[in-house]
């Protein structure tokens, strides 16, 4: 396998009434353990990364490591970025293969944070990629 689309993931997974686990990964040897237990368990698995751990790992490493183990262990592979905080950032990394993220404008005010999920969705074709945000406030300040 390689590194596929979660949308179509989850999609097959609903059908088929199971559940694929997603994991944050914060480096490279993560992600290698979180992909050799999915193989063994003959599970799909999903990988997500904050922009601290893209910024750490490297895009690049991410991304050719994740598809070097996915086709080694014949494995159905997604990335997600999650809690991506600026389009540029999420443009860039769709470039590059990605193909689910989640924008996360929380900190903004509520319009402003609706106008950047609406840019991330508006950027992104539904049929291939799996898109989702956040419009509440940070856990951190709930009230």
């Amino acid at each position: 396998m390689f590194i596929i689309s979660s949308k179509n993931m989850l999609q097959k997974a609903q059908h088929a009434g199971y559940a694929v686990p997603a994991f944050n990964i914060h480096n490279l040897e993560t992600l290698q353990v979180v992909v050799e237990t999915a193989a063994e368990m003959r599970s799909p698995l999903i990988v997500a990364g904050t922009p601290g751990t893209f910024s750490y790992a490297g895009m690049g490493n991410i991304v050719a490591i994740a598809g070097d183990l996915a086709r080694e262990y014949n494995l159905p592979l997604a990335i997600h970025l999650d809690h991506h905080e600026s389009l540029a950032d999420i443009e860039s990394k769709v470039m590059a293969g990605i193909r689910s993220v989640m924008i996360d404008g929380s900190h903004f005010p509520f319009e402003e944070n609706v106008a950047l999920v609406k840019s991330v969705v508006d950027f992104l074709p539904s049929l291939r990629h799996q898109r989702g945000g956040r419009t509440g406030p940070p856990w951190w300040d709930r009230r």
